[in-house]
């Protein structure tokens, strides 16, 4: 196992910059996902770290061994790539032991390391089969079994539930947080899907346009995003803006979202512009009856469309010609044009900076 230290990483392809300074930690036996949209320089970062590319300018380090130029083979990462990358002529069973066999480890440790990593995963009734045998949430099985037979420090998966299917990923999740937790390896996953970084990591690297926008647990950087990118990147439909302007009134200062007034006179220190956007996560969103009458915010709006995603909806509707989306986590079939009244709470309501987006507060 290994704690991973990145320090001012950058790295460009043809004069295009796709890593601007990156660093970061991450800790020993922890489950990081590197979240961000395409383009972000996930995968670049990912290969870099198991020594397939080098960058430009800055340095990485394994226990704090600088391992910069050190070849991919002397690291002892392992890799999932996205497509899987089987070997179309080999069988399950040689495929899970084709890193040993490189090592030219010996047949009986190779026998009983495949043995062992296909009881975990559950894949010992496949290991005589070949990969077009497989359905695609049993390929991937076995591109992790194949990476973790290895008992690399370092455990590296890009994007490795995105070509499953919505009912595959939704268990492959749950199941890759218990296989992970019970192997006991460092483990960095890149994904483009917040809902990964929920269901299976313990901390979240947010990256945008090759820039590191934000690292800390889920929680932390869920509820305190730094900025209006982060909060639209780690929420899941993307987070609702409004725009908003400051009013002075008798003495005391409200916070103008359209026609709704919301009172901010206690927050006068930190409001020192005169417009600003308010972000709204989609599970912040209710029906009014939900919530107490007490410290909300109602809006009265139409129904667009609505999604039913398994047991969960994401409503979709327009308030003020301003298009929302909540989330609810239940079932519920609403017709186009229907009116609804929904709500938030007003200390569910995050102020960012119109300027440049960063978190001025949460209201409180």
């Amino acid at each position: 196992m290994v704690t991973v230290y990145v320090d001012k990483v950058s790295k460009s392809f043809n004069n295009h910059k796709v890593l601007d300074n990156i660093s970061f930690e991450v800790k020993d036996k922890s489950l990081t996902c590197i979240l961000g949209p395409v383009g972000s320089g996930k995968t670049t970062l990912l290969r870099i770290l198991a020594g397939v590319e080098s960058p430009d300018t800055g340095s990485i380090f394994f226990d704090g061994r600088d391992v910069t130029k050190t070849h991919a083979r002397e690291r002892n990462v392992a890799m999932v790539f996205q497509s899987f990358a089987l070997y179309p002529h080999m069988k399950v069973y040689d495929n899970v032991a084709s890193p040993l066999k490189i090592m030219k480890m010996n047949t009986d440790e190779i026998k009983k390391r495949v043995n062992d990593v296909a009881e975990v995963l559950k894949i010992n009734h496949l290991l005589n089969r070949f990969p077009n045998e497989l359905s695609g949430g049993e390929r991937q099985r076995v591109a992790i079994a194949r990476a973790l037979v290895k008992n690399a420090d370092l455990c590296l998966l890009d994007e490795p539930l995105t070509n499953l299917d919505y009912k595959i990923r939704e268990g492959m999740r749950s199941e890759l947080r218990k296989i992970f937790r019970e192997r006991g390896c460092t483990i960095i996953l890149a994904t483009s899907d917040p809902l990964d970084a929920f269901a299976i990591a313990q901390y979240v690297i947010v990256m945008y346009k090759g820039k590191l926008l934000q690292m800390g647990t889920v929680q932390e950087v869920y509820t305190n995003p730094s900025n209006a990118l982060v909060g639209n990147i780690l929420s899941r439909p993307p987070m609702n803006f409004l725009d908003a302007s400051l009013r002075k009134s008798d003495g005391n200062l409200f916070l103008e979202i359209h026609d709704v007034s919301v009172d901010v006179s206690h927050f006068r220190e930190a409001l020192k512009e005169e417009e600003y956007t308010v972000g709204i996560y989609p599970d912040s969103l209710f029906f009014a009856t939900e919530l107490p009458t007490k410290n909300v915010v109602k809006l009265r709006s139409n129904v667009i469309l609505t999604e039913v995603e398994g047991s969960e909806s994401i409503i979709h509707i327009e308030w003020k010609d301003k298009r929302l989306v909540m989330y609810y986590p239940h079932i519920k079939r609403l017709n186009p044009g229907d009116s609804v009244e929904v709500a938030f709470r007003l200390s569910d309501m995050y102020i960012f900076s119109k300027k440049n987006g960063e978190l001025v507060l949460r209201y409180k």
